[in-house]
């Protein structure tokens, strides 16, 4: 590729903004008053038990490390790290403005799914009915935590998908998607989706079917 050199600064300073957007599109948050803080990095972030953040560290566009604590924390919607998206996702759909926790955007596109996991899965020998411990090694799962799935659909509809609740919107969610004859025929004919995650489904349906 040749340049001329009367033309060269201009394009130079045009790709050094575009690198900087682009740097900066990573790396943002939105308050729930629709204030976007544009940041070079953000180092971390943490919440506490109740999911309130209350702890965020940040660099901003002139190089400065802003770390923020408890009060100071401006009450965020939305935060992206590196291109990872994460939202407050409450607890109860029809309750927006009650409790919440931050989870992650696993799927982008025309149908999103975003996921809290907190579950933590332990094992142990299994007891016996007199209180000792299996001697064949039988081991026992215990499933302890929070666990969230929301489904969002293009008319902006969000449906719980997790556990036993979800079943009935995990129905209509499949009939939509069936809807869409390539990926109805794919979804029969594959037999990657009788073992793969919702995600993936999710996933594979947002690419055939945009």
């Amino acid at each position: 590729m040749f340049i001329k050199t009367k033309n060269a600064l201009p394009i130079l300073l045009g790709i050094m903004l575009f690198a900087q957007n682009v740097s900066f599109s990573q790396n943002y948050f939105i308050t729930l008053s629709k204030d976007s803080i544009a940041c070079k990095q953000i180092n971390f972030f943490d919440t506490n038990a109740q999911g309130k953040m209350i702890d965020i560290e940040y660099i901003n566009q002139n190089n400065e490390t802003i770390r923020l604590k408890k009060k100071d924390v401006p009450e965020i919607n939305l935060l992206c790290q590196d291109g990872a998206i994460y939202l407050r996702m409450p607890l109860k759909i029809k309750k927006t403005d009650g409790y919440y926790r931050y989870g992650k955007r696993m799927v982008k596109g025309k149908i999103i799914v975003d996921v809290y996991d907190d579950v933590q899965t332990s094992y142990r020998l299994k007891e016996n009915f007199n209180g000792s411990y299996n001697a064949q090694g039988v081991m026992k799962e215990s499933r302890e935590g929070l666990y969230m799935r929301h489904v969002r659909m293009p008319n902006g509809t969000v449906y719980e998908v997790s556990g036993l609740k979800g079943i009935k919107a995990l129905k209509y969610i499949r009939k939509y998607m069936f809807e869409c004859e390539q990926y109805k025929k794919e979804y029969f004919s594959n037999p990657k989706y009788q073992t793969c995650t919702f995600e993936e489904a999710v996933s594979d349906y947002n690419r055939m079917c945009p």
